[in-house]
């Protein structure tokens, strides 16, 4: 099959320096100066001639003998571009006094057309291989290897299936990477991360975002944070992932508000904070652009059917990806949870009674999903159930695979699995243990305690978290002028600059900072896992903002034990914390705490109310929540939040993540391909130790590389060393800085041509070789991502002088061995010799490439047949027993597979890279 040969890029061009040859209206390319594009021969006098290129409007004067010029010629079958812009296959050449007449069908309309060499468009292909190899372009040897090597990973990255989960400066954390994985390759991504506190989701939300723009799934992003979080987001972005967002607060509104476009249309990337949602103008503007992706930071801040809410509704509309964020999706009751859930899928999710009958009905199926989970056997009441819910007789659960696909079809029934995310820490595991000490006060101040604690505990490091600015302000200022202690303050009335600074003080371990004083404003997002000592200064009304302030500490990376102290003083106090104790809040997790504020938030109120303590009443308060606690957990154990978890995280599939990155850092060599690139590019690497190294750009830098200061940074290699040096840049295959070195052997000529000496003693003396790569890959819409069946692939024919194809008999590995550089003056000599018989050779090449071709397209429609067709059917049979699986679901779906499909009929194979090798025995 001959797929579209591009050649287009494939004209021909002759140089035979006789003045015969020469005549006005023939088109000539200049040899030191192929960006000028193709010349016009506009006058012959004696033995001079004069050339107009009127792609730069230059003319050059040559010396007929001596002219640095190469014949540009169309051969049958060519393509090539008129001047007036449209394109034409040749079927005929007729030479008249020299100039060429071209006979030929236009591309567009199929007109038949006559073309003059001198309508030819002045624009070529000057920086394609052919055209530089045959003016004398040439580069090194080893440039050429390394242009080889790019392309080579470059393919495999594609193809790896773990695009953009390779590069997070995090963990390999199986969680994270199965909800990330499984959110960022859907067509549209509507779902709430929910994971309880400390468990990371702004990660996950940070590997989808990075999976989906290197993908190309995703081009516009809009996050949304609360006004507190924005800097951390942009710091945490930048820090972990090498993703660069804008922030358009409202001073950056007003100063893009004056240019001709949108406000927010000048950025791909762009974060802004909650109350810019609310904002009579800056709101309006949001919904001008048209975002890909929509991430929304504690959602739960946001009321679903407040004004914000509703502008969010118009923002995400049901094309547009929606990502919500949230460790307490129930804080603000069950009603507004199905709110939240009606904006990600309003089919699904209509009909708030029926989804709260839903909610009861999976209590068994949890119970069932539990015991598939492990070794255990099912009961005759299991087996019923199963057979009402599959509709299926009889269950194979023999083996651990046929277990897995029950507990698989099951789990993908859970109506909320496919928009909901939401991993416990007792499922995942790996948390601290939670220390508590309480310290009754009678007449003493809580500062006058706070005091002699950081005396006692001298050298420790502590956050204090209380419930407003006003408070965090008087606090410090009471331990600077008793004890002369600078705290660091965190508090709303700051900037977001102040903010960071002050939490940069209190974390840098060369200040003696003993105590960060946090208003309750820090007790969402800010993460001091370094941190062993929580202060719970004054306990808050709601036990969900309890565990957010717990989490800041108790989270993925604390290595220690976590101490939560906590003064009291007071009834109110003491109602509080007997309350909470009640539940087990300070001892673990609490993802049960909405659950009991709902049910005894009156009764704890008109304690606190009392004029006097009432020990008795508390006590019978504390009894029933105790009993109320237990009796939810079981819920909890038994009921949806366990089949959530199940289907949060799949371990088999979770763990394939991790060793699918562990191979692909492995096999690809991304240290051996940096450092190659930095010595050809101009960039110098210092070895620090084994781990680290300095790299600064030199004088001769060959391009502009972005993230590259004058300065020079720090880089490093290894993860774990990265986890600890945050001021440390961590490379891998997903960095921008890596992604900009292949892509600039994709997009740019950098070893596309060279010129090798053969040193073998069996061959005669002058025998030469041609050996020519082509790239072949598919045209398709970016957002399909069809680069993960087929990626551009390099394939390589190897010819004789006779043309005779030796590909497979002269493997290119033993090649290398033997072969050796040649200076740019002798490359040029050999070159122009050889100038007729390699554009003769070319063309013998494109059949053999075609036919390595062949069976890579044949490979990857079996691939996408297979990989879709099983997506396809798995989503047509759950449709049928799963509400929350759509028609539109399964259309996608068919629509990426059809196109991809018919992409891969004709996948585009072109010219990269030309090779001359001639024996030159030592």
């Amino acid at each position: 099959m001959c797929a579209l040969s591009n050649k287009l890029i494939g004209s021909r061009i002759l140089s035979i320096h006789d003045a015969s040859q020469f005549a006005v209206g023939q088109r000539w390319l200049s040899e030191t100066e192929t960006e000028q594009g193709l010349g016009l021969l506009t006058q012959i006098e004696g033995r001079m001639l004069t050339l107009l290129f009127p792609a730069t409007e230059e003319i050059r004067h040559y010396a007929m003998d001596a002219a640095p010029l190469a014949r540009y010629q169309l051969f049958v079958d060519d393509i090539g571009s008129h001047q007036a812009g449209w394109n034409f296959r040749v079927e005929k050449i007729e030479t008249k006094q020299g100039v060429h007449h071209y006979f030929g069908t236009r591309q567009d309309s199929g007109e038949a057309v006559t073309v003059i060499e001198t309508q030819l468009a002045a624009n070529v292909a000057t920086s394609h291989p052919l055209t530089r190899i045959l003016a004398g372009k040439v580069h090194r040897l080893d440039l050429y290897r390394l242009r080889q090597q790019a392309l080579k990973y470059f393919g495999q990255w594609q193809q790896s299936g773990v695009v953009g989960l390779l590069g997070a400066r995090a963990e390999l954390l199986p969680h994270q990477l199965y909800v990330a994985d499984q959110v960022a390759n859907r067509a549209l991504p509507r779902v709430m991360l929910a994971d309880e506190v400390g468990l990371g989701k702004t990660i996950e939300a940070g590997y989808i975002i990075q999976r989906r723009l290197l993908t190309g799934r995703s081009k516009r992003l809009l996050i949304i944070v609360p006004d507190a979080l924005c800097h951390q987001w942009l710091v945490e972005l930048q820090r972990r992932f090498g993703l660069t967002v804008s922030l358009f607060d409202e001073q950056r509104c007003e100063q893009s508000l004056s240019g001709e476009q949108a406000v927010f249309s000048t950025e791909q990337r762009v974060l802004i904070p909650q109350s810019l949602l609310q904002h009579p103008l800056w709101s309006d503007e949001l919904t001008e652009v048209n975002w890909d992706l929509v991430i929304i930071d504690e959602a739960h801040q946001l009321n679903p059917t407040s004004a914000a809410g509703l502008k969010i509704r118009q923002l995400c509309p049901a094309e547009t990806g929606l990502i919500l964020l949230t460790a307490t999706p129930e804080q603000a009751g069950l009603r507004a949870h199905f709110d939240w859930l009606t904006v990600l899928d309003p089919q699904r999710f209509h009909d708030y009674p029926a989804f709260c009958r839903e909610q009861e009905d999976y209590h068994q199926l949890a119970d069932i999903a539990a015991t598939l989970a492990t070794d255990h056997s099912l009961s005759t009441s299991q087996i019923d159930v199963l057979t009402e819910k599959l509709g299926q007789q009889e269950f194979a659960t023999e083996t651990s695979e046929q277990r897995h696909h029950l507990l698989t079809e099951l789990l993908d029934r859970h109506a909320t699995g496919r928009v909901m995310f939401r991993n416990s820490r007792s499922h995942v595991g790996g948390f601290p243990k939670r220390i508590l000490h309480d310290y009754p006060l009678t007449s003493d101040s809580k500062a006058d305690w706070l005091l002699q604690l950081l005396k006692q505990q001298r050298g420790e490091k502590f956050v204090l978290i209380c419930a407003s600015s006003s408070l965090a302000l008087e606090l410090a200022e009471f331990l600077r002028v008793k004890a002369g202690i600078y705290a660091a303050l965190f508090h709303e009335q700051q900037t977001l600059i102040e903010r960071d600074r002050a939490a940069a003080y209190f974390a840098n371990p060369e200040e003696a900072c003993p105590i960060l004083i946090c208003s309750e404003l820090g007790s969402e997002g800010r993460n001091f896992q370094f941190v062993q000592h929580l202060i719970l200064f004054d306990l808050p009304a709601h036990p969900d903002t309890l565990e957010q302030r717990i989490g800041r500490l108790d989270r993925i990376g604390q290595a220690s034990e976590v101490h939560l102290h906590v003064p009291l003083l007071g009834w109110q106090d003491q109602v509080r914390f007997t309350w909470y104790q009640a539940m087990a809040a300070f001892a673990q997790p609490n993802a049960i705490g909405s659950g009991l504020f709902a049910q005894f938030r009156d009764q704890v109120a008109a304690l606190e109310q009392l004029s006097s303590p009432e020990h008795g009443p508390l006590q019978t308060l504390a009894t029933a929540t105790q009993t109320a606690a237990q009796e939810l957990r079981e819920q909890v154990a038994q009921g949806r939040d366990r089949l959530q978890e199940l289907n949060a995280c799949r371990p088999a599939a979770a763990e394939q993540l991790v060793n699918s990155i562990e191979a692909i850092t492995e096999q690809l060599p991304l240290r051996k391909f940096l450092l190659q690139f930095w010595e050809h590019f101009g960039l110098e690497y210092d070895s620090l130790d084994q781990l680290t190294g300095w790299l600064r750009p030199t004088e001769h830098l060959r391009v502009p590389l972005s993230g590259i200061n004058d300065e020079g940074l720090t880089v490093t290699f290894d993860r774990n060393y990265a986890l600890n040096h945050e001021d440390v840049v961590y490379l891998t295959w997903d960095h921008p800085h890596v992604q900009e070195a292949l892509e600039l052997f994709a997009r740019e000529p950098f070893g596309s041509t060279c010129v090798g000496l053969l040193n073998n003693r069996a061959l005669a003396a002058g025998t030469w070789f041609l050996e020519v790569n082509f790239k072949t890959e598919i045209l398709a819409p970016a957002h399909l991502a069809g680069q993960e069946f087929y990626p551009p692939q390099l394939l390589r024919v190897f010819v004789d002088s006779t043309g005779r194809n030796l590909s497979e008999r002269v493997a290119a590995e033993a090649l290398e061995a033997q072969l050796r550089h040649v200076d740019k003056k002798q490359a040029r000599l050999i070159l122009k010799q050889l100038r007729s018989p390699i554009q003769q050779l070319l063309g013998s090449t494109w059949e053999p490439a075609e036919q390595l071709q062949q069976p890579l397209i044949e490979r990857a429609q079996q691939r996408l047949q297979t990989q879709l067709g099983q997506q396809i059917e798995r989503l047509r049979y759950l449709s049928t027993r799963n509400p929350a699986v759509t028609a539109e679901d399964i259309e996608q779906v068919r629509r990426r597979q059809h196109t991809l499909m018919q992409a891969l009929t004709a996948p585009v194979l072109q010219l990269d890279s030309i090779r001359v090798i001639v024996n030159v025995p030592q």
